[in-house]
C-alpha cells in the first residue's frame, strides 16, 4: 500500500521477496508526499490533480519495482485503488525497442515527405561539392579521404535519424545528397 501520511510516505504489504526501492524512487516517494502535505492545506485544485497523478505514476513505478500490482491510496479523497506497473517497452528482435504508443503509426506522409528530402538532397550536394572542390584545390587529392570522414561520420547520425518520423526525411535526403556529390565529384575528377 502506497500512502503519503504527515509528509512521508507509508509503504506497506511488504513482503519479503520484495526487491528494495531504488534510491531515486525513495527520493521521488519523499518529495511527492511532502508536495502532498502542502497542497491539502493550500486547496487549490489544480495542485490536488497534481498530486493525485503523481502519486498514481509513482504507485505504478513502485508495482514495476515489487512485480505486482500495488494499493493506492489517494491523500486527497482517501480513495483505494489498485495501480499496476505499466509495461516497459521490449526489445524486438531486432534489437530496437518496441513503441508504447496506443494508435498505429498513420501512413507514411510521401506527399510531404520527398519534397523534403528532396530539398536536403539538394542541399548537401552542393555544400558537399563546393567543400570538396575547394579542399580539392588547396590539397589536391586529399578531398577523397576528407570526403570519406565527412561521409563515415554522418552515417551513424543519419541511420539513427532514419528510424524518427519526421526527421527520416532530411536523412534520406541528406544520405542521397552525399552519394549524389560522390558521383558528381568523381564525373568531374574524370572529365
Amino acid at each position: 500500500m502506497l500512502r503519503a501520511a504527515g509528509g512521508r510516505v507509508e509503504l506497506g504489504d511488504r513482503r519479503p521477496e520484495d526487491p528494495p526501492l531504488p534510491d531515486e524512487l525513495n527520493a521521488a516517494l519523499r518529495e511527492w508526499a511532502a508536495f502532498a502535505v502542502a497542497a491539502g492545506r493550500s486547496g487549490m485544485p489544480d495542485e490536488r490533480e497534481l498530486v493525485r497523478r503523481r502519486g498514481r505514476q509513482l504507485a505504478s513505478r513502485v508495482a514495476g519495482v515489487r512485480g505486482r500490482p500495488v494499493e493506492y491510496v489517494d491523500p486527497m479523497s482517501g480513495v483505494v485503488e489498485s495501480v499496476r506497473a505499466l509495461p516497459s517497452p521490449v526489445p524486438r528482435a531486432d534489437g530496437r525497442r518496441r513503441s508504447l504508443a496506443v494508435e498505429p503509426p498513420g501512413p507514411t506522409p510521401w506527399g510531404t515527405g520527398l519534397p523534403i528530402a528532396a530539398f536536403f538532397a539538394v542541399l548537401v550536394t552542393i555544400g558537399d561539392v563546393q567543400l570538396s572542390s575547394a579542399f580539392a584545390e588547396a590539397f589536391g587529392l586529399l578531398w577523397v579521404p576528407a570526403n570519406l570522414l565527412v561521409g563515415l561520420g554522418l552515417a551513424p547520425s543519419l541511420y539513427l535519424l532514419s528510424t524518427v518520423p519526421f526527421w527520416r526525411w532530411p536523412a534520406i535526403g541528406a544520405a542521397v545528397g552525399l552519394v549524389a556529390a560522390w558521383v558528381v565529384l568523381l564525373v568531374s575528377l574524370l572529365g
